[in-house]
């Protein structure tokens, strides 16, 4: 599948976006959810935007996906307007999160041209219940504090992941704290939709 030419459904919504919104793709498929994120970006790198991905991991293999999804990493890193920015591990102590957005947020982004959108999680750890909370938590303050960080943002969750226990609540939770919602998955089970209609 390729970002510039796909008739995947959710991503009629994703080409109607503008200005800053905080999305949360849920998925279930790696596939979809890379598709996605190529045509998220695409759409502000071909405006002249920016966009950075927030990564724990090596981002060799996320780069590879997105390039397989069509979106020529390679040309806009070398443009500086892409660029993978990799999160620190947490550590046992408490973390004072708006502090940590505040800090990803002035650095992550130094050197590039507005407008900016943002991929990923400061968070990774969804299979625990600690992860979960935790993420929630920053997801909840990054929400509450959206207005002041001047960017758009898509999270993404792979819901085959996610602690089991308690994974009605979470994704409660991650609704809650998110303008809008796509749910990546095969075309006749995917949906992308604005969360106020939840209300």
């Amino acid at each position: 599948m390729n970002a510039k030419k796909t008739n995947y459904h959710p991503v009629k919504f994703l080409d109607r976006l503008e200005g800053n919104k905080h999305l949360v793709m849920l998925y279930d498929n790696e596939k979809y959810a890379d598709l996605m994120i190529a045509r998220y970006c695409l759409n502000n790198l071909e405006k002249g935007g920016s966009c950075i991905f927030f990564t724990e991991d090596d981002p060799k293999a996320i780069k590879k996906r997105l390039i397989n999804s069509g979106l020529d990493v390679d040309k806009y890193e070398k443009a500086n307007s892409f660029r993978f920015f990799e999160t620190p591990k947490p550590g046992k102590e408490k973390v004072d999160f708006l502090s940590v957005l505040r800090f990803l947020r002035s650095e992550s982004a130094k050197g590039m041209k507005p407008p900016f959108r943002f991929v990923g999680r400061t968070i990774r750890d969804i299979e625990s219940k600690e992860g979960m909370s935790s993420g929630l938590a920053l997801e909840k303050i990054g929400q509450e504090h959206f207005e002041e960080f001047d960017n758009a943002q898509l999270c993404y969750y792979d819901i085959r992941k996610m602690e089991k226990s308690k994974k009605d609540k979470w994704i409660k939770g991650l609704l809650e704290n998110h303008h809008q919602v796509i749910y990546a998955s095969k075309p006749d089970k995917a949906v992308a939709f604005e969360t106020d209609l939840l209300g």
